[in-house]
């Protein structure tokens, strides 16, 4: 008995690993495409300057330039342990992601904007590219949300995304007295930020002010 007992000690731990996922599988590689790439006319270096309609200013830097990042975006499960909350495995691509944080000269003012692609329908190599806000202006801060384009041939509906907070699309829109056409627009409570894709924020508001972008 003590034999077997022995036995069943040594082969416990060879059974257990015997029964765990093997590691994830990297299945391919995604860039940014270009559309993403161009969505923001940054590189990293620049200074954004801001006024207000009293004329006050604020200034902007991107203090870690243009962070390239790698992602691991899983797209098929191709295993589960048995056990409750147990790890599992899956197939990934290794995707590209660009971000740009910019703040204002005192910290109190900050726009994080990421561009990044996310899996489209789970369980199939499909993806998309898209752009995340962030955005603060003291206590106060919102997130938004906007699709570039899909990285797959086929129907593509915004709606199973399971996100809520988009950017909502604006033909023309006056800021501080001047006019801007083809704007992106996220607005939530007393915040609000502008976008004109292929060049950035062109605007955001607090409470008190509108705050445009000095050509």
């Amino acid at each position: 008995m003590n034999r077997i007992f022995a036995i069943l000690i040594i082969l416990t731990p060879l059974l257990w690993t015997a029964c765990g996922c093997p590691p994830d599988e990297k299945t391919g590689e995604l860039a940014l495409g270009d559309a993403a790439k161009n969505f923001l006319g940054y590189d990293g270096s620049e200074v954004l300057v801001f006024k207000n309609a009293s004329a006050a200013e604020l200034r902007f830097t991107a203090i870690r330039g243009k962070e390239v990042g790698e992602d691991q975006l899983c797209y098929r499960t191709t295993c589960t342990e048995a056990k409750y909350n147990s790890p599992s495995s899956c197939e990934y691509y290794t995707s590209e992601s660009e971000r740009f944080g910019f703040f204002s000269e005192d910290n109190t003012v900050v726009l994080d904007l990421l561009l990044y692609s996310d899996v489209y329908d789970y369980g199939t190599a499909e993806f998309y590219d898209a752009f995340q806000l962030g955005f603060s202006f003291g206590t106060p801060s919102i997130s938004g949300h906007h699709v570039i384009e899909a990285r797959f041939s086929g129907d593509f509906d915004i709606n199973t995304l399971g996100i809520t907070d988009f950017f909502r699309p604006e033909a023309t829109m006056v800021l501080n007295g001047e006019t801007y056409n083809d704007i992106l627009v996220y607005e939530e409570n007393s915040l609000a930020v502008y976008i004109e894709p292929g060049k950035g924020v062109i605007g955001f508001k607090n409470a008190e002010d509108t705050w445009t972008l000095q050509q």
